[in-house]
């Protein structure tokens, strides 16, 4: 599996710098390409009628305020360790347990990415379990990340070609379907006001975030200051178009109350035939579902080999395959995690609400911790392409602060309240966890970022 190119860019720390722009690209598009699209965009039209495209447009600016930290922290230095890195060094090293912990239960729910693939696939041979189609598919990616990230990206961007092709196909063959006539008229359009395109951007934000985690492969990418920064822009902006222009046939070809809370298959059987309904449903709802867990596989297990040579955690989780130069140990963790549940036909779907709300509180500290940035790499900042004064460094945080915590009000004030109150349980637990791990005297934080 290995060449004399590819040895030649493993690095210090055992990763192999394979991962060109074109790679970061297809990874970016699988990472915000999810079944989220397919089943969001409903629930969208919902709270906002035919105006979602203009939600979803919105919802872009959204996610790149929360992928601002990402963007800027990745012109400046290669963070080996992603997220987890960043917030050591711009939080405190001591709360470095605290991210962990979030992030690890945040990805707890990952075979519900197996599962929803199961779902769309047995939808076309119903005769089949859906458990057995769920282990299958999530153990074909966890051994396909295995064998190293030039295999895993390689089949991302296979995928990631079909997938764009069938949403691009869904766009252009519903367009000529749309009640141009009437879409732009009452009732249905802006049903609930501009607080209701508002509060559809914020649902929808969930749609286009992902992107931002191409920071945690920076470890793997040649030129991740140049490559990473631009992906997550690009990436972001051509997915909002091409969702903004999905949502308008979504919500144009069919009456209004029909597809509220619908998936997209309901409209697809409208304007598709037989022949291209079956793409759609393979390369478009199973491609979105598999490309998305092919790139959670392989990013969940990055910032956890740093932490565990750091301490929190064994120090030979930390190791890396001789011959692969793959976190092994924490995939086969990853691996159990996710087929458990499917063996034991558990339910997981409410293991990611148990941080939601945290992960937008982090999200709002991880910016205003970013003002401390400029300090920490002076040299680096000053080099860096996105490189402003201080005061335009300082608004920009604040204002991803306020964002995060715009969202974090916006999905607070309809939230169930037992839910939030197990957030609070789990931050408590992992402040507490954190702070005893790190005065265990287990934790030595090593530098995991360099310059190039």
């Amino acid at each position: 599996m290995e060449n004399n190119h590819q040895s030649a860019a493993i690095s210090d720390d055992g990763f192999n710098r394979v991962l060109t722009k074109k790679d970061l690209f297809g990874i970016a598009i699988g990472m915000i390409i999810g079944a989220g699209v397919m089943t969001l965009t409903g629930i969208g039209i919902g709270r906002t009628g035919r105006s979602v495209f203009i939600s979803y447009l919105l919802a872009a600016v959204f996610a790149l305020f929360f992928a601002v930290p990402s963007i800027i922290s990745t012109s400046i230095a290669r963070f080996k360790g992603g997220s987890y890195t960043i917030w050591s060094l711009v939080i405190g090293e001591k709360w470095a347990g605290v991210w962990l912990i979030v992030f690890f239960m945040g990805e707890m729910g990952i075979c519900m990415y197996a599962m929803s693939f199961a779902e769309y696939f047995c939808a076309l041979f119903p005769k089949i379990s859906q458990n057995t189609v769920a282990i299958i598919i999530a153990t074909f990616f966890f051994i396909m990340n295995y064998f190293g990230i030039n295999v895993m990206s390689k089949i991302e961007n296979i995928m990631t070609i079909f997938l764009v092709a069938a949403i691009i196909l869904f766009v252009i063959c519903g367009l000529p379907h749309v009640n141009y006539d009437s879409y732009f008229k009452q009732p249905g359009f802006i049903t609930n006001g501009v607080s209701g395109i508002f509060a559809g951007a914020a649902f929808l934000n969930y749609a286009l975030m992902g992107a931002s985690e191409l920071q945690s492969f920076a470890a793997e990418a040649k030129n991740p200051k140049k490559d990473i920064p631009g992906t997550i822009i690009l990436s972001t902006l051509f997915l909002a178009v091409i969702f903004s222009l999905l949502s308008i046939v979504a919500s144009g070809v069919l009456p209004t109350d029909s597809v509220v809370g619908k998936p997209l298959t309901l409209v697809a059987k409208v304007i598709f035939n037989k022949p291209l309904y079956l793409f759609f449903i393979i390369a478009g709802a199973l491609g979105a579902t598999a490309t998305t867990l092919n790139v959670t596989v392989a990013f969940i297990t990055k910032p956890l080999v740093f932490a565990s040579r750091d301490g929190w955690f064994p120090a030979k989780m930390g190791e890396l395959h001789p011959k692969y130069h793959t976190p092994h140990r924490w995939l086969i963790v990853w691996y159990l995690i996710c087929v458990i549940p499917l063996a034991l036909n558990l339910s997981v779907s409410q293991i990611a609400d148990l941080v939601m709300f945290i992960m937008y509180g982090r999200t709002m500290i991880y910016a205003l911790g970013f003002l401390k940035l400029p300090k920490i790499f002076p040299e680096q900042w000053k080099k860096s392409m996105f490189y402003m004064p201080n005061w335009a460094f300082t608004l920009l945080m604040l204002s991803c602060s306020v964002v995060a915590a715009y969202q974090l009000y916006a999905n607070l004030i309809n939230a169930d309240p037992k839910m939030i109150m197990l957030n609070l349980v789990v931050l408590a637990g992992s402040i507490a966890y954190s702070l005893l791990r790190y005065k265990s005297g287990k934790v030595h934080m090593h530098p995991s970022w360099e310059e190039n």
